[in-house]
């Protein structure tokens, strides 16, 4: 979801594989999604989760009357276990973008019940969720750092922190260019 993410192609691969083994009883419902179109939309109940086996996703957050994009997604990634576990909301729209998508659909409902009976399934799903976190906490500590950066007028902890930030994902890059022109600016 931000870029390089070596260490997460072989939870994806463990992810599928353990999917595939609880097929039967998942019974995932294939889609094929053109784009543009939205799978989830912000604020909506989570009730399925949706594993995008090709293609990309692009996850869109509202603020009022503005729409910022997080991050693009590609296959093999989950989608919606953010708000699943968390709010049970939906915190961002999921469209489709680049073309079409091919995705599974698995009730929420079904999965927590294979959860129940496979600890593996739990780990890689607790594994998920907090390697997201741990990469959404460094993204705040850089953008925090940049801010200060201006504050202070320090040049050279900005230009640090914004190639820091260039090189996790476009939508942070745009971030760091914005932190540049205030420093600019001043």
């Amino acid at each position: 979801m931000w870029g390089d993410e070596p260490q997460l192609d072989a939870f994806r691969e463990r992810l599928r594989l353990l999917l595939d083994a609880h097929q039967q009883e998942l019974n995932p419902q294939h889609i094929h999604a053109t784009e543009g179109e939205v799978l989830f939309r912000q604020g909506e109940p989570v009730e399925q989760l949706m594993l995008l086996t090709s293609g990309r996703v692009a996850v869109d957050v509202h603020q009022g009357a503005e729409c910022h994009t997080l991050a693009v997604v590609e296959a093999v990634e989950l989608l919606g276990e953010v708000g699943f576990f968390a709010s049970g909301h939906h915190y961002a729209d999921f469209r489709v973008v680049d073309g079409p998508a091919d995705l599974l659909m698995v009730p929420g409902q079904e999965l927590l019940k294979a959860m129940l009976f496979d600890s593996d399934l739990v780990m890689e799903m607790l594994s998920l969720v907090s390697e997201r976190c741990r990469r959404g906490n460094r993204v705040i500590a850089l953008l925090l750092n940049g801010i200060e950066a201006v504050h202070n007028e320090e040049e050279q902890r900005l230009a640090t922190t914004s190639e820091a930030l260039s090189d996790i994902h476009f939508c942070v890059a745009k971030a760091a260019r914005q932190l540049q022109n205030l420093q600019r600016q001043s």
